[in-house]
Formats: structure tokens, C-alpha cells, sequence
């Protein structure tokens, strides 16, 4: 794979964790609290991913968009993850109109790992504190907090 689209995953292990579908909800909470834009969560897949957070520049090959994903892998017996992080980067390489969103050419180059533990922490953070988040009792995070 070349260097420009490695996938470079952080993992944690999570001890008596919630049920996937609370763990889940928690990442869309964790994703939230990182600044990124809501996105998609696959139950069946056990993967929330955040919207792209678009960070624009003038000059090509300058601006960049990142997008988190949170992934949950049961380890056998429950409350037991491995829960993954990773940050998707891309470059805007186009050249002329550098700031128009419609003639952005992205192309992806290497993951932000320290991106990545930031928003793993912010996961460890919710799931590792006594009980249940404060913001977990509100349903569907990401329609609530995007009106």
C-alpha cells in the first residue's frame, strides 16, 4: 500500500465496558466532543465515522479535511473491546481555486496519529469514568447537536 494511504490505527483495551449499542452511542458522543462533523455509525459493523472536518488554505496542496472513525471489537467475554482509532487525511491538490469546496481535488495522504489518540482519549474518557456519560441519557447525539 503506498505510504499515502497506510491505515494507521490507535487501539485501547476497554474492562468492563457498556453493551456495543451504549459503546456506540459513546462514540458518537467522543466525536462530538473532538470537534469533528456528524457522520455515519454502522451497528453491524461496530464502526461510528465523523463527517469530514474541512480545513481550508489558500495555497495547493495546503488545505486539508480530516475524518475520525471509532471501531469496537468484542474480545469474548462482556464489557471486554479493543477499541480502534484512526484520522483520514486529505490534500486539496487543486491549484487554481484553492478555496472553492465545489473544485476541491482530495487525495489522500497519511493518517494523523495524534489526531487519532486525541479522539481515542476522548472515547476513554467517557466509557472509563464511573457509570454512564451525562450526555448518554440524550438520545441520537448527532441529530440533537446538529439541530
Amino acid at each position: 500500500m503506498p505510504r499515502g494511504e497506510q491505515e494507521m490505527w490507535v487501539h485501547e483495551i476497554v474492562q468492563d465496558g457498556p453493551p456495543i449499542r451504549d459503546l456506540l452511542s459513546e462514540c458518537e458522543w467522543a466525536i462530538i466532543d473532538a470537534k469533528y462533523p456528524a457522520g455515519d455509525r454502522d451497528e453491524a459493523g461496530m464502526v461510528v465515522t465523523s463527517g469530514w472536518d474541512v480545513v481550508e488554505q489558500p495555497f495547493s496542496g495546503k488545505g486539508r479535511r480530516f475524518q475520525g472513525v471509532l471501531q469496537i471489537e468484542p474480545l469474548g467475554e462482556a464489557g471486554l473491546y479493543r477499541v480502534s482509532s484512526r484520522v483520514r487525511v486529505q490534500a486539496n491538490k487543486e491549484v487554481y481555486r484553492t478555496l472553492d469546496r465545489a473544485e476541491a481535488d482530495w487525495q489522500s495522504i497519511e493518517d494523523d496519529m495524534g489526531r487519532a489518540r486525541t479522539l481515542l482519549q476522548h472515547l476513554l474518557g467517557r466509557v472509563q469514568a464511573p457509570g454512564l456519560s451525562d450526555d448518554f441519557y440524550k438520545r441520537k447525539p448527532w441529530r440533537e447537536s446538529n439541530g
